[in-house]
């Protein structure tokens, strides 16, 4: 094991996928952190980035799943998503984002108590969303919440899930203030095992 890029690493790949993943890595970073030039939009507790190449960052999504969970690391061993591994290094291998609800991925832009939390992450592991299997990922400040079900997602996910457009609507918000953000927002942090 090493640690690369502020994060865990262990030899999973051949030469030529860690290049591919590599560049999906640095493509996310950039549009997550701004950097790119990508525009964010607050309205509400909802940030919307724009422009955002759909295949390279749904790549990136798919990666950090798929490789969780062929993963030997303790940090990881929760992650098990049975079936869909295969499926998922067969669309990585082929360079293939699938359609916004394959593998679709909410995510949560999060501050506690108005502090950044960019350089704070947790454990990934399982949980259920009105029955859905959700595989839920905390880094880079934001929790990164997988639908990893054989059933479609429930439409107010949805609309939470980078689109082809290359539109990605997040919500945002203080973890320790999210009463102020209305029910829905509670709930979506309460079943996301944030409060």
């Amino acid at each position: 094991m090493r640690y690369e890029q502020r994060g865990l690493a262990e030899p999973l790949l051949c030469e030529t996928c860690e290049q591919r993943f590599g560049r999906y890595e640095k493509y996310a970073a950039e549009v997550m952190t701004g950097r790119s030039g990508h525009r964010f939009r607050l309205t509400g507790t909802r940030i919307t980035i724009s422009g955002i190449d759909y295949a390279t960052f749904k790549l990136f999504q798919l990666s950090i799943l798929w490789r969780a969970s062929v993963s030997s690391l303790e940090f990881f061993k929760l992650v098990s998503i049975g079936p869909h591994e295969e499926r998922i290094r067969r669309m990585l291998l082929g360079n293939d984002p699938g359609e916004p609800d394959t593998y679709g991925c909410m995510v949560v832009f999060a501050r506690e108590r108005g502090e950044d939390i960019s350089d704070t992450f947790f454990n990934p592991e399982p949980l259920r969303w009105s029955g859905h299997r959700i595989v839920k990922f905390f880094f880079a400040g934001s929790a990164w919440l997988f639908h990893c079900d054989g059933r479609v997602p429930p439409s107010y996910l949805r609309g939470l899930f980078l689109q082809r457009d290359g539109t990605l609507t997040g919500l945002t918000g203080d973890i320790a203030a999210a009463h102020q953000y209305g029910p829905a927002f509670k709930r979506i942090l309460q079943r996301a095992n944030l409060l």
